[in-house]
């Protein structure tokens, strides 16, 4: 799957920065593949990335915050609806339901907020 085609492409590069942005979250622990799978919501994910402890260095000034604004983003595209969400057992699952879906799986692009 992938981004919707429902919305208008203008809004394809905003849900590849938020792919991107989960991309980042699974990479530096913020989230892991058994919290989406538990997961049915986005305030569910936001939940997981604000209560993540993670390895030194990953905590990079405010990429939490960055995260879980690109988590509500996708929510608002519809890339991260409760059913999408419910559906994905993985990290990277997440990622393939936006338009980062075009891309490789080990490219982690900018944020969307920077």
């Amino acid at each position: 799957m992938s981004g919707l085609l429902t919305y208008s492409q203008s809004n394809r590069p905003t849900s590849q920065l938020v792919g991107f942005d989960l991309r980042k979250a699974g990479v530096l622990g913020y989230l892991t593949n058994t919290q989406v799978a538990n997961a049915t919501t986005a305030e569910d994910l936001v939940d997981d990335v604000n209560a993540a402890i993670v390895d030194p260095g990953a905590e990079a000034g405010q990429l939490r915050e960055v995260i879980v604004r690109s988590i509500r983003e996708g929510a608002a595209l519809g890339d991260l609806s409760d059913a999408r969400i419910q559906a994905a057992t993985t990290v990277e699952g997440l990622v393939q339901d936006t338009w980062a879906s075009d891309l490789p799986t080990n490219y982690t692009g900018p944020t969307l907020l920077g």
